[in-house]
């Protein structure tokens, strides 16, 4: 216990300081632009450095202008970390759209039909409709990775796109 003519340890005055000060700080942060929803850790932040460098403080000084340019210095640190962040933020691509469940579901319902299409068909008029409509490979491409003739490959793809926009026309509105 300490009698009242000796002087308060620096825990007691730091208390007594944060407790008086504690909305002056918290003003002076949101004057300078601190965010509503970052004030609460810039006030932190304001007294943890006053902690800190509470034997810097001249006691000459007003309390106030000492938490005044801590509070400005904060708060500046503040803006360029935020400045920082939304840049980095603004740099980042907008994530593609993605289609809503429903349009999921008749894609997959899309997709399961025309894999029970492409059974039906023979390998080879398979193989060249996957490799030309799905894979995006060209005529010539395909005719080269099949060991197979030119005007075969069209064939055989004219042949399977035929037979598949008739069988999904078909299976869409069967009659």
């Amino acid at each position: 216990m300490t009698s009242p003519g000796l002087a308060r340890a620096p825990n007691d005055e730091f208390d007594l300081v944060y407790r008086r000060e504690l909305g002056f700080v918290w003003r002076v942060l949101r004057y300078h632009g601190v965010a509503a929803e970052a004030i609460e850790d810039a006030v932190q932040d304001v007294f943890m450095v006053v902690h800190r460098r509470w034997d810097a403080w001249d006691h000459q000084q007003s309390i106030r202008s000492w938490l005044f340019g801590i509070a400005r210095r904060v708060a500046a640190t503040r803006r360029r970390g935020t400045t920082r962040h939304e840049r980095k933020l603004a740099a980042i691509p907008e994530p593609a759209p993605t289609a809503a469940l429903d349009e999921q579901a008749a894609d997959r319902e899309t997709l399961r039909r025309l894999a029970e299409v492409l059974s039906q068909l023979d390998t080879k008029l398979a193989a060249v409709f996957v490799l030309a409509e799905i894979e995006g490979m060209t005529a010539p491409e395909i005719a080269k990775e099949l060991d197979t003739k030119l005007n075969t490959v069209y064939w055989r793809l004219r042949t399977a796109r035929a037979h598949v926009n008739g069988a999904m026309a078909q299976q869409e509105c069967p009659s």
